[in-house]
């Protein structure tokens, strides 16, 4: 049977309430999004413009040429019930109702009218007081009610799904997330769950083929705790759910009141919640997109012994003490395994773990050598590297030298020699099913992407990329 939240976020056509030709207004912003990578056919309804940003208006719902699959609404609070009905008389099926002022305000009689017309039309309908969706699985383009444009690199595939109580976490961070390589491909801000609650839509996420990791903003659950929680463990035995949560403080409490009339519980009681329940949980939203990240490229951990492989001594007792803190063993080599890497590697590099190189520009010996030694001995369960150098940094240092001696740095020849030896070491990694996280400090060097295009995921610092790890490793020991 198919799920309603399937269809809602597959439209073949959508009308629109509230876009006008004044781009700093909040729906004329979303209208902007939506057109750019939405190939379906889009209905603005306004009473005076006959066109909004070049499309044909309508001026009013009754005037539309065919009836919309779903209906948007931005509009002032008092008019959104006036709407609604009319877009029920019409035969609309499902509605996303941007407009706020409803029960986050105290106004719940308003709110509740809403949901006695959709009742009476046989709707469904996402928010009041909401984003919208994204869905850049859609039949037609990119479906994106947000602000803020966003789409994949060719090639990569939409695996994390978000489901959040705030819009501006599943929209604000979308051009930071599209930078950054992570790979959203659904989204739902719930606002208010006035008529579709927060449980409902992670029930479609559990059962959806395109999800493959949930990341979750959550400030309290509304209502249907019971089945949030039934929900909630049965996903977790298919999917890994990343949680943060927040509203636990007076203040947060309050604000959630304010913001989607949400109630925040003691941080304890959801923290027991989430450990029996199987959950990751973020302390923080930066935490959340982190490890979502993780578990859409890395391939899963059998148990929690770590190598480490760096080309630099700092990080490599940073990396080490940081494991120990989260609970990582980084086993010491046997000495049979030290004796193989010391005929490798340079005399100044440690043989045990961690493996610290020392700033040899040696690739092959970084990313084959070493790590196939250290991998085939079965003495690890997960590979961590620090330190990824392609030829930005020697070009940046010619760039510093106004071009001067620039015939010293084969910077051709070396990316070339780093491609041939990252596509090796790929093709090792996927076959192997290792798991395999970096940490870089420079995310803007030229090899960052193309080892997240490549589903080896890569974080800034090590504290992170170590918090990942442990994520990755308490999950798939359960």
């Amino acid at each position: 049977m198919t799920h309603f939240l399937d269809e809602l976020l597959d439209p073949k056509s959508v009308a629109f309430l509230g876009a006008s030709n004044n781009i700093i207004t909040m729906g004329t912003g979303q209208c902007y999004a939506l057109k750019s990578r939405f190939t379906g056919k889009i209905f603005p309804i306004h009473p005076s413009e006959d066109k909004i940003l070049g499309l044909p208006v309508y001026r009013k719902l009754e005037d539309l040429p065919e009836i919309p699959d779903l209906l948007i609404i931005v509009l002032p609070t008092r008019l959104v019930t006036e709407y609604l009905e009319a877009a029920g008389k019409l035969g609309i099926p499902y509605a996303i109702i941007v407009s706020a002022g409803f029960s986050e305000v105290g106004d719940v009689d308003s709110q509740e009218k809403l949901n006695e017309i959709a009742n009476e039309y046989d709707m469904r309908f996402i928010g009041p007081n909401c984003i919208g969706v994204i869905n850049i699985h859609s039949s037609h383009g990119i479906l994106n009610c947000t602000w803020f444009p966003f789409e994949l690199p060719s090639g990569q595939t939409g695996n994390i799904s978000l489901l959040s109580q705030s819009g501006s976490w599943i929209s604000q961070i979308l051009i930071w997330a599209e930078r950054r390589g992570i790979r959203i491909g659904k989204s739902i801000s719930v606002g208010n769950e006035a008529n579709t609650s927060i449980t409902e839509c992670l029930d479609f996420f559990r059962q959806d083929d395109q999800t493959e990791v949930i990341g979750m903003y959550l400030e309290g659950i509304k209502s249907e705790g019971r089945k949030f929680v039934e929900v909630l463990q049965a996903t977790t035995k298919d999917k890994p759910v990343v949680v943060s949560y927040h509203g636990g403080t007076t203040a947060g409490a309050r604000a959630g009141m304010s913001h989607t009339a949400s109630l925040g519980g003691n941080p304890s009681t959801y923290e027991a919640l989430f450990k029996q329940s199987g959950v990751i949980q973020a302390t923080n939203m930066e935490e959340l997109f982190e490890f979502s990240h993780a578990f859409s490229l890395a391939h899963p951990p059998k148990g929690n012994r770590i190598g480490l492989v760096t080309n630099s001594g700092g990080p490599a007792v940073t990396l080490a003490d940081l494991c120990e803190k989260e609970g990582l063993q980084v086993v010491s080599f046997s000495s049979d395994l030290q004796s193989q890497l010391k005929e490798i590697i340079p005399a100044v590099a440690s043989a045990n773990n961690p493996i610290d190189l020392t700033f040899d520009m040696n690739f092959t010996l970084f990313y084959e050598d070493v790590p196939k030694l250290i991998w085939h001995s079965g003495e690890v369960d997960a590979l961590v590297f620090y330190g990824v150098f392609g030829s930005s940094m020697l070009e940046r240092s010619v760039r510093f030298n106004n071009g001067e001696f620039k015939d010293l740095f084969p910077l051709e020849g070396m990316n070339f020699l780093v491609k041939e030896t990252l596509d090796r070491f790929f093709e090792w990694v996927h076959t192997n099913k290792i798991p395999v996280l970096i940490s870089c400090i420079d995310t803007a060097d030229n090899l960052i992407p193309i080892l997240q295009e490549n589903r080896i995921p890569v974080f800034k610092w090590p504290g992170m990329t170590v918090k990942a790890m442990k994520a990755l490793v308490e999950y798939y020991s359960r």
